[in-house]
């Protein structure tokens, strides 16, 4: 908050204060003694309310030396009292004729409990007011924080991605096909979206399927005949949001184990869209004589990713069974109730 409105604030919160005060005493017979102590009085709680803001809570109750402020705080309300009742006496003895003496026990705790009515108020807006800062500073940081690692995670996605891509490319290149110019374009599809479109927090789902179908595309231009890629979509895309690439990390996955041997192999993708959720599926065929390890560096990626993203919105889930490996990944478009 700008000092100029914390000062605002505060004028204004005083001005009500010694408002709401003269208005009481005029209900009860304002004169001019009882209007010049109530002006003392304010004067007094004023100076109460800012030591108590700027000194004492700030070097003493905000390093947890509690004992300390809590005998200064006693101190300097007896000091103000003591200083303020010969005050009273002195000059408003003329104006209130039942002030007899000097020092009175009973004036003296008013005074000392009014204080610590004061000092209550104060410390309670400091106290209150430090804790929503610092909470607004902590969720500043944990955003920033955020931003870092997703930015960090994006750039092991997309190196990874396109060793992978340009692999495929290099095996078209040294066959010598025809299609690898094909291939290249589909690659500058992937890579305009990743580049330009995945840098959002959010992007269109029809994007993200859109650029699985160029992924899909360019594998088929090496595969051939050999695969048989199923991707089934049930459901409407339109209106709905992702956080970029993250799907295809699990259609990566399925390409990158799937393609164990030289018989025909199948590749199934299943996406079903409800108004709340979507449910991705990939389905795979494993080595058989080889063991499948789970956690490689994308998984672990993609997984790390939906915690910052998808907290507490995701069930990821993975299993082999019968040289078949199953991925799904449920995300959650709103919080879960």
């Amino acid at each position: 908050m700008k000092k100029r409105y914390k000062l605002a604030i505060h004028v204004a919160a005083w001005a009500f204060f010694g408002a709401w005060i003269f208005y009481i005493q005029f209900q009860r017979g304002l004169t001019l003694g009882k209007a010049i102590d109530s002006l003392v009085g304010l004067s007094f709680a004023m100076l109460i309310f800012y030591l108590n803001w700027y000194v004492l809570i700030p070097r003493y109750l905000a390093r947890n030396r509690i004992l300390l402020y809590i005998a200064l705080i006693l101190a300097t309300l007896t000091t103000v009292a003591l200083v303020r009742s010969p005050l009273d006496f002195f000059v408003f003895r003329e104006f209130n004729p039942g002030m007899q003496v000097l020092y009175s026990s009973d004036r003296i705790l008013n005074y000392v409990l009014a204080g610590l009515i004061v000092v209550f108020i104060s410390s309670a807006l400091k106290v209150t007011g430090n804790y929503i800062r610092n909470e607004r500073r902590n969720k500043e940081l944990e955003n920033q924080k955020l931003t870092a690692e997703l930015n960090f995670l994006k750039s092991q996605v997309n190196p990874h991605f396109l060793f992978n891509t340009l692999n495929n490319i290099y095996s078209l290149a040294y066959k010598q096909s025809p299609e690898t110019p094909d291939a290249i374009m589909k690659l500058s599809l992937l890579m305009r979206y990743m580049l330009y479109e995945s840098n959002d927090t959010l992007v269109s789902l029809e994007k993200e399927v859109d650029h699985i179908h160029n992924f899909i595309d360019l594998q088929k231009l090496r595969l051939r005949e050999q695969t048989s890629i199923r991707f089934n979509i049930d459901g409407e895309l339109a209106g709905k949001q992702i956080a970029p690439m993250l799907l295809m990390t699990l259609v990566e996955n399925a390409f990158k184990h799937g393609l164990v041997s030289r018989n025909e192999i199948g590749i199934g993708l299943d996406l079903k869209v409800q108004d709340d959720a979507l449910l991705f599926t990939t389905v795979n065929n494993t080595s058989s004589h080889k063991k499948r390890e789970f956690g490689g560096i994308g998984l672990q990626n993609l997984q790390q990713r939906l915690n910052l993203l998808y907290h507490n919105r995701h069930e990821l889930n993975f299993e082999e069974k019968d040289g078949t490996f199953y991925a799904s990944l449920k995300l959650y478009f709103q919080p879960k109730k």
